[in-house]
């Protein structure tokens, strides 16, 4: 268990109300745009591919497109913070 007299030595930290957010907290959100953007941008340019993917699940034919879309966020967005990681050592 974690104690507030011992939190920092185990990584964690207070915020403080009204701080201001912290680069890594920036760099997140940042990474969660650029990756909303650019699985939107892909998805639109194969959406004709995808719904003729999809087609045949019918009425799942939507949400089919939705999880794609959704994995395809997810791994951009992994892709790009794990890139950044790597590349700030």
């Amino acid at each position: 268990m974690t104690t507030p007299n011992r939190g920092r030595e185990n990584g964690y930290r207070r915020r403080i109300a009204g701080a201001a957010p912290d680069a890594d907290a920036l760099y997140r959100f940042l990474e969660c745009l650029v990756g909303g953007g650019a699985a939107a941008v892909l998805f639109l340019l194969s959406l004709p591919a995808l719904v003729e993917l999809t087609s045949p699940l019918r009425s799942l034919s939507p949400m089919g497109l939705v999880f794609a879309f959704l994995f395809v966020w997810l791994a951009l967005w992994a892709v790009i913070g794990t890139s950044r990681e790597r590349m700030n050592g």
